[in-house]
């Protein structure tokens, strides 16, 4: 394929994005789509009702099309709201599409009605009717589809108003052929743009995440005795936010388990701020030492609040001064900073404390031989209610098998 071919194919079919930057988006946009479509079949199935009203006080013989437009509609965003915790993107294709045929099925019957044969403005509003309704995320398809319900409608128009009322056919062809035009140009900037905005969020994600990485990697390195602690830790807690899924904290958004996730490794940020001195002692600290190194929690929170606060999420910067403030509190109420108990403790720090004093056990330091897995298990176990959440730390346990 020549270089001009190939630029061209990149633009239609995956709106001027590469092949693979395309499929790591595809579900996010098939996001956006299923909401546009639930407010879309929303309003057809209105639409449907107040003509269907219309045409049974006024005694009409037209009423077919509304109610097939009304009872299609609230059946498709029935679908679209029982599935919606789905991310299948054949699914979302299906009911977009679904909703495209049933508006072009309405059109058909409507133009069918005597009462419509000679009224050339009901293609223009069929077409705008249809336009939203033709989602995709790959112009090429899309241009196809328009072509498709175009050339159906034109057939139509043909063989129902052509022999009653020639000029409306030829209305019905240049406006079928105008509005092609403007729809197509309209679907080039609108979803080209979408696309691009979407694939930008997935990407300043990407780098939010790289700098965060980075940033607790720095922290790890000036720790001697934590090598490996961030990755090993963020498993943990994906697992543990696997099985919570399972459980009873099913309500658990993705979006919330993702921000825990991406804020894990910054948990121990604050130790930045403690001296080298204190931070590799190769021995137990002393109380006043200890004291000091307990800080970090504090300080770990005021950097966040510091670097983050404008430019990341609410819901994430909120997530991750918990995690980096709380997660050395403990259940029963004794632990730092701020001795919070129980279920006062938000969620992410539980969820952080189990996954970082089990990496602490079964991890060698200066001070202290490694445990093993076993006893690891026994001791989290035996801090269940005092120490941890008993729900999270009994499904800790068996995440890690």
């Amino acid at each position: 394929m020549s270089k001009k071919h190939s630029k061209f194919a990149k633009y239609v079919i995956y709106d001027s994005l590469t092949a693979d930057e395309f499929r790591l988006i595809r579900p996010l946009v098939w996001q956006r789509n299923r909401r546009i479509l639930r407010i879309t079949s929303v309003l057809s199935a209105a639409m449907g009702v107040i003509f269907l009203a219309y045409a049974l006080l006024m005694h009409k013989d037209t009423w077919s099309p509304y109610l097939v437009l009304l009872i299609g509609s609230m059946l498709i965003y029935l679908i679209n709201r029982l599935t919606a915790k789905s991310e299948s993107v054949t699914l979302a294709v299906f009911l977009c599409y679904a909703q495209t045929l049933l508006v072009s099925f309405y059109a058909g019957i409507l133009s069918a009605s005597p009462s419509n044969a000679a009224i050339p403005a009901t293609s223009v509003v069929v077409f705008i009717a249809i336009m939203p309704l033709s989602i995709d995320d790959r112009l090429l398809r899309t241009f196809c589809i328009m072509i498709s319900e175009a050339i159906g409608y034109l057939v139509i128009s043909w063989c129902i108003k052509y022999p009653v009322e020639p000029h409306a056919f030829y209305l019905d062809v240049m406006n079928m052929v105008t509005f092609c035009v403007i729809g197509m140009i309209l679907y080039a900037v609108i979803c080209t743009r979408n696309v691009r905005e979407i694939y930008q969020g997935v990407r300043i994600e990407r780098i939010q995440r790289d700098t965060i990485t980075s940033l607790a990697t720095v922290v790890e390195e000036r720790d001697e005795n934590t090598g490996g602690h961030i990755q090993r830790t963020s498993d943990y807690v994906e697992a543990l936010l696997a099985a919570m899924k399972k459980e009873a904290f099913a309500h658990l958004s993705k979006k919330y388990c993702s921000n825990v996730l991406l804020a894990a490794p910054m948990h121990d940020i604050g130790k930045i701020k403690i001296s080298d001195a204190i931070l590799n002692k190769p021995g137990k600290l002393t109380p006043e030492e200890f004291e000091i190194m307990k800080k970090h929690a504090a300080y770990g929170a005021e950097i966040i609040g510091k670097t983050m606060r404008d430019v990341e999420e609410e819901d994430y910067f909120a997530v991750a001064c918990n995690i980096a403030r709380h997660h050395h509190e403990r259940y029963d109420g004794t632990g730092y900073p701020d001795g919070l108990k129980g279920e006062d403790i938000p969620l992410e720090a539980r969820i952080m404390a189990l996954a970082d004093v089990y990496d602490a056990l079964i991890s060698e330091r200066v001070y202290k031989k490694a445990y093993s897995k076993e006893e690891s298990r026994r001791i989290i176990e035996e801090g269940l209610g005092t120490q941890f959440d008993p729900r999270l730390g009994a499904l800790f346990l068996q995440s890690i098998g």
